[in-house]
């Protein structure tokens, strides 16, 4: 009896309308808290799609860079902690190649030597790319014909153009040495003088690269209004000030650019040296780059040859910061 009372007042109670609004009320919250999970599970799958098609569209960089980069970077360092011959001996030395590096002279010698060849070349690389660039953007015959010219020399490979310049240097039947006996002065030793060989790969080098210094300095000089030049006419400004507070600061950015790639360029000098001097004569023109491959393949010591590389890496890592430093440094 008691028990069919209690569950009459019960029924009751749910006629009653304040429990019937909260029975309606809490599956209300119930439909909505449903939705609100599977829109936040629909958003983040289509997040999750979205992330897949940035690494599908990533990947054909992203694969060849961990295969032939970061995975090599990282094996050289790891090698740089043992003693490894040319038949795959290795043993742990720990900082052994390091402190034999550090000690030696050898190693901040030639790491010298690279830099002063970019002391040598990035001035005259950045400063005849852009007289190129200057001469050929003016509406003259055969503009076209010009630009392809300067430009050519770069398609091919630095094997190629050490060979060529090998053989221009030649001290006995090299074409420039010929031109000097013609004009009744002496030959000069183009690569067995430690003064001439230098400039002799810094000739190689800027005739080479020339070319894209102008293309890129050519584009450069398209991105700047030619209204500023037609209102600088309308002053009066001579070509000096045009090129001094137009030109210059238009190609700014571009030459920013060069000056950074240059120098990077400059310090992993090796090809033109190991065709056209070999390092010679003596170690006059041996590079960083040359002493780690001789170090390697030559010696066969392939743990202190790691060593090497990975401070050359370090090294090169803090010019780039530096060069980052001072090229987007703001002036007034």
């Amino acid at each position: 009896m008691d028990g069919l009372l209690r569950g009459r007042i019960f029924k009751d109670a749910l006629r009653s309308s304040f429990w019937q609004r909260q029975i309606r009320l809490a599956g209300r919250w119930r439909r909505i808290t449903v939705k609100v999970q599977q829109g936040a599970g629909l958003k983040w799958k289509r997040h999750l799609k979205l992330e897949l098609s940035a690494l599908a569209f990533l990947a054909p960089f992203l694969i060849p860079l961990l295969l032939f980069y970061i995975w090599p970077l990282l094996r050289g360092v790891w090698i740089s902690f043992h003693s490894w011959g040319i038949l795959g001996m290795q043993k742990y030395v720990g900082l052994s190649n390091y402190k034999k590096l550090l000690t030696g002279g050898d190693f901040f010698h030639y790491l010298w030597n690279s830099f002063y060849f970019v002391l040598l070349i990035v001035p005259i690389i950045i400063a005849l790319g852009l007289l190129l660039a200057l001469l050929v953007q003016r509406k003259i015959p055969f503009q076209t014909t010009f630009r392809s010219i300067y430009f050519l020399p770069y398609v091919l490979s630095v094997s190629v153009i050490s060979f060529i310049w090998l053989r221009m240097f030649d001290s006995k039947n090299g074409l420039l040495n010929v031109i000097l006996d013609t004009l009744g002065l002496p030959a000069v030793n183009w690569l067995t003088s430690p003064g001439a060989a230098w400039w002799s790969i810094v000739i190689a080098t800027v005739w080479w690269t020339v070319g894209f210094v102008m293309v890129l300095f050519l584009a450069g000089l398209q991105e700047i209004s030619p209204d500023l030049y037609e209102a600088a006419d309308i002053d009066g400004a001579s070509a000096f000030h045009k090129f001094r507070y137009i030109t210059l600061p238009g190609l700014m950015p571009v030459m920013k650019i060069q000056i950074f790639f240059q120098i990077i360029a400059g310090l992993k000098l090796f090809g033109q040296v190991q065709i056209m001097t070999n390092g010679g004569p003596g170690d006059a023109t041996n590079t960083i780059i040359r002493y780690i491959y001789v170090t390697g393949f030559k010696k066969d010591m392939f743990g202190l040859a790691a060593a090497q590389s990975t401070m050359f890496c370090i090294f090169m890592l803090l010019v780039a910061a530096v060069q980052y430093f001072f090229l987007n440094r703001k002036t007034d």
